[in-house]
C-alpha cells in the first residue's frame, strides 16, 4: 500500500514525471515485493518561491532538480529492507537519466495496518479477530 508523494519544483515535463513515477515503483515492485497494481504516487509541484532547500547537507550538493521523496507504507519490514529500498530508488531514478543521485532525497514513514482504508470504509490490511 505505500504511497508516494514526489515534492519537486514545477518545470518536469509529463515524459520525466512518468520516468520518475515507473522507477519509484519497479524499486517497490523489487524491494518491497508490493504488486505493481498497488500504484498511488502523488506528484506536488512548487514554483521556486515555496520550493527552498539548502544548498548541500551532509557531503551532498543539491540543485533545483532535487526529489523530495516521502513513502508511506505498513510497518514490519526490516531496516535492511528499506535501505535497500532507498539505493534502489536512488538507482532506479539515476539511470533514469532524471536526476543525480545526490538529488533524492527520501523520507519513509511507516504506519499500523489498522491506519489505512483502500476504500468501503475498510481497514483492509488490519487483523481480523
Amino acid at each position: 500500500m505505500p504511497l508516494v508523494k514526489v515534492n519537486l519544483l514545477k518545470g518536469r515535463s509529463a515524459d520525466e514525471k512518468d520516468s520518475i513515477a515507473a522507477a519509484i515503483q519497479a524499486a517497490l515492485v523489487g524491494t518491497l515485493e508490493v504488486p505493481d497494481a498497488d500504484r498511488y504516487l502523488l506528484f506536488n509541484e512548487y514554483d521556486g518561491e515555496s520550493f527552498r532547500h539548502t544548498s548541500g547537507y551532509l557531503g551532498m550538493t543539491y540543485t533545483d532538480q532535487l526529489l523530495i521523496i516521502e513513502i508511506t507504507f505498513l510497518e514490519g519490514r526490516d531496516d535492511e529492507v528499506k535501505k535497500s529500498l532507498l539505493a534502489e530508488i536512488n538507482g532506479n531514478l539515476v539511470t533514469a537519466g532524471v536526476v543525480r543521485s545526490d538529488d533524492v532525497f527520501v523520507l519513509v514513514t511507516e504506519i499500523g495496518r489498522a491506519n489505512v482504508s483502500f476504500g468501503r470504509g475498510l481497514a483492509q490490511r488490519a487483523p481480523t479477530s
